[in-house]
């Protein structure tokens, strides 16, 4: 199965930050171009998978829009802070498991979307290489609309 990672699209930040905060016009414009880039291959598209936050679930939308698939929220995909307790590794293991039981699912020629925050990004590095969550992996930070690609056979 292969797993596109997408970053939401960037988003204008409230004060303080908030799961609610909305998209920039950048943030639209990046997420309308994304949705261009899927559309070649949009029939092995099964899902898209979406954080709960506003900025996530506002991005799928906008893609869907030329994918025309089914949104799955999924708020295992919500980022580091949103679980009170959870730790770096938590986290990981939290993403993971969610990634673990998405590619029982599917087929190995398959791809879904991802779409979720930027630092989780390091979530589905350790599923794809193999690496035990820990509280060493690096917080990445991704722009609007970044794209990554995992094949998860």
């Amino acid at each position: 199965m292969k797993v596109i990672y997408l970053h939401h699209g960037q988003r204008s930040m409230g004060n303080p930050p908030s799961q609610n905060d909305k998209l920039t016009r950048l943030g639209y414009k990046d997420c309308k171009l994304t949705a261009r880039l899927f559309v070649d291959f949009k029939d092995k598209i099964k899902a898209i998978y979406t954080s709960n936050f506003y900025r996530c679930t506002k991005t799928a939308q906008i893609l869907n829009k030329k994918l025309k698939k089914s949104i799955i929220v999924e708020p295992r995909l919500n980022e580091f802070g949103s679980v009170p307790g959870e730790s770096w590794a938590d986290l990981q293991t939290r993403i993971i498991a969610f990634l673990n039981e998405i590619t029982k699912q599917y087929s190995a020629d398959d791809y879904v979307v991802c779409v979720t925050s930027g630092v989780n990004l390091g979530a589905f590095m350790c599923k794809a290489f193999n690496i035990a969550p820990s509280q060493d992996t690096p917080f990445l930070i991704v722009p609007s609309c970044s794209i990554v690609g995992f094949n998860y056979n």
